[in-house]
């Protein structure tokens, strides 16, 4: 992610460079670090979107 102002799990304003570039803050990474793999993929907004036709 490139420079976010805002956490992508909970919408807080991000201060941190580092929180910026990771696109959380660190409450919220920290709690993504503790979630299974499954959780974090149904919580993390999708950053690409698949063109195409489906039929």
């Amino acid at each position: 992610m490139s420079d976010v102002r805002r956490c992508t799990v909970c919408g807080r304003p991000l201060r941190d460079p580092a929180s910026r570039a990771r696109g959380t803050g660190p409450v919220c990474a920290r709690k993504l670090r503790k979630m299974s793999k499954k959780a974090r993929r149904q919580l993390l907004p999708v950053t690409t979107v698949p063109t195409g036709l489906y039929l």
